[in-house]
C-alpha cells in the first residue's frame, strides 16, 4: 500500500508540474503578446508626437527638438527615432552613434531587433505627407525590461509553484494513506485468515469494500466445508482400508510363514509398501488441507496435555519437561503436531533413563523442535535404519517402532527437517524444523 501511495504522489506530482509549467508558459506567451500590442499602440502615438515635432522653417520643413520628448535626448535611453525626407535622414540624440535598422514595411514590427548597447527593440513605421512632401517615421522602444521583468514573473512563478505542489503532495500522501487504511486492514486480515488465525474477515468496514469482503468469507466458508468434507473423507479412508489390512496381517502369521515361506514374506513386503504409501498420502493431503483459525496448533494450550497424557501413560519415575512452549496459536495443524510432539515425546519415554526435554522455538518462518532424553542414545550409522518404518533396535522395548518413522513421514509432508544427534543428556537428540505455510 505504501508503494501504491508513493506512486500516486510521485504522478500526481509531475502531471501537475507539467501542466503548472504548460499553463505558466502559456500565460506568459499570452502577456508577451498584449504587452506588445501595447507597446505597438504607443510606439504609434510616439509617431504622431514626433510628426507634431516637425514644422515649418524658412527653408522647408525642419525638426523642433524642443517638442520632443527628453528621452529621445537622452543617449541610449531606450527610445528612439528615424525620420526620412526625401534624401534627408533625422535621427534621435539617444541613438547616439548607433545605427536604427528600419522596417521594411509600415506598422508595428513585433519581431526583436538588436539595438545599442545590447538592447532589444520594438519598432514601428508610419507614412505621413507634410506639406505635399511624403514622411517616414520610425520609432523604436527598448523590450528588454519587459522581458527580464517576464524572467523574473516565471521564475517567482515556478518557484512558488513547486512549493504548492509540495504541499498538495503532503496532503495527497495524507489523504491516500487514509483512504488506503481500509485495504491495510482487509489485507491484515487475509494473512491471518490465511494463518487461520481468524475465522472470517471483518464485516464492519466502508461501503466501498464491504462487497469484496463478503465474497471473501463467502469464499473461505466454502474453502471450510470443501476441507472438513475432504478430512472427513481421508478418515474414512484410513478407517476403510483398516479392516481389510488387519484381516490381511492377520493371516500373514507363523502358520503361513511355516507353510509357505515365499507367499509370507510377499504378503509382508506388500502390506508394508501399502500401509507406508497409505500413510504418506493421507499425511500429505493433510498437511496440504492447512491449518484453519479452529484447528491451529496452540503450544500453550496444547503441550501441558500432551506432557500430562505421557505422564500417565508411562508408569514409571520420568521427568518430563517442556521449554519454550508458551507461543502464541502457530500455521499448523493441531493434530499433525500433537502427532509429531507424541511420537517424539514417546519414544524418548520408551529409551529415557528418566529424563526427557522438549524445546520449542519459533524463528520468522519456521518452529523449531527438539527432544533430548537420557537414554543410550543410536549410533551415528544406525539413524537412517530407525527412520524406516518398523525399524527398532531393541525388540525388547514396547512398542511398534513406528514414532520416528511417522515423525519423518509428517516432516516431509511439510517440507521441513529431521536430524538426529547425540544429546547432552547422554542419549538422543531429535531436530526437526517446520516451515510455516506461505
Amino acid at each position: 500500500m505504501g508503494s501504491i501511495g508513493r506512486r500516486l504522489g510521485v504522478s500526481l506530482f509531475v502531471s501537475l508540474l507539467l501542466a503548472g509549467l504548460l499553463a505558466g508558459q502559456a500565460a506568459l506567451w499570452w502577456l508577451d503578446r498584449e504587452q506588445r500590442l501595447l507597446s505597438g499602440r504607443q510606439l504609434r502615438d510616439e509617431t504622431s508626437s514626433v510628426l507634431a515635432a516637425i514644422v515649418r522653417g524658412r527653408d522647408g520643413l525642419i525638426l523642433d527638438e524642443d517638442r520632443l520628448d527628453p528621452a529621445y535626448r537622452k543617449p541610449l535611453s531606450g527610445r528612439y527615432f528615424v525620420v526620412l525626407i526625401g534624401d534627408q535622414r533625422w535621427r534621435s540624440r539617444s541613438l547616439w552613434d548607433a545605427r536604427l535598422p528600419l522596417p521594411a514595411r509600415t506598422g508595428m514590427d513585433t519581431d526583436l531587433r538588436p539595438g545599442p548597447g545590447g538592447q532589444s527593440l520594438l519598432r514601428y513605421r508610419a507614412e505621413f505627407r507634410r506639406d505635399g512632401q511624403a514622411l517616414t517615421v520610425v520609432v523604436a522602444q527598448n523590450y528588454a525590461p519587459q522581458l527580464a521583468k517576464f524572467q523574473e514573473l516565471k521564475t517567482a512563478a515556478l518557484i512558488a509553484w513547486v512549493l504548492l505542489l509540495a504541499v498538495l503532495a503532503l496532503v495527497q500522501q495524507y489523504l491516500v494513506r487514509r483512504g488506503l487504511r481500509p485495504l491495510q486492514k482487509v489485507r491484515r486480515q487475509i494473512g491471518q485468515l490465511r494463518g487461520g488465525e481468524r475465522a472470517e474477515l471483518d464485516r464492519n468496514v466502508v461501503a466501498e469494500l464491504r462487497p469484496l469482503v463478503e465474497e471473501i468469507n463467502r469464499l473461505q466458508h466454502h474453502t471450510e466445508q470443501q476441507l472438513s468434507r475432504s478430512r472427513h473423507a481421508l478418515g474414512d479412508l484410513g478407517h476403510a482400508l483398516k479392516t481389510p489390512l488387519s484381516v490381511l496381517r492377520n493371516r500373514c502369521n507363523e502358520d503361513l510363514r511355516r507353510q509357505s515361506p515365499e507367499l509370507y514374506r510377499l504378503l509382508a513386503d506388500q502390506l508394508d509398501q501399502i500401509e507406508n504409501t497409505v500413510g504418506r498420502a493421507l499425511g500429505r493431503a493433510r498437511v496440504a488441507a492447512g491449518a484453519t483459525a479452529a484447528t491451529r496448533f496452540e503450544p500453550a494450550r496444547d503441550v501441558p496435555v500432551l506432557l500430562d497424557t505421557l505422564r500417565r501413560a508411562h508408569d514409571r519415575p520420568l521427568k518430563l519437561t517442556a521449554q519454550g512452549y508458551r507461543l502464541p496459536a502457530l500455521p499448523l495443524e493441531r493434530d499433525d503436531m500433537l502427532e509429531l510432539l507424541g511420537n517424539l515425546m514417546d519414544n524418548g519415554c520408551k529409551w529415557a533413563a528418566g529424563r526427557v526435554e522438549l524445546r520449542l522455538h519459533r524463528e520468522a518462518d519456521r518452529l523449531r523442535v527438539t527432544v533430548d532424553d537420557d537414554g543410550p542414545g543410536i549410533e551415528p550409522e544406525r539413524h537412517e535404519e530407525v527412520l524406516q518404518r518398523g525399524g527398532r533396535l531393541d525388540q525388547r522395548v514396547p512398542g511398534h517402532g513406528l514414532g520416528l518413522a511417522i515423525v519423518n513421514d509428517t516432516v516431509e509432508a511439510y517440507g521441513g527437517t529431521l536430524t538426529l544427534d547425540r544429546s547432552p543428556l547422554g542419549g538422543l537428540r531429535v531436530s526437526v524444523g517446520l516451515p510455516f505455510p506461505g
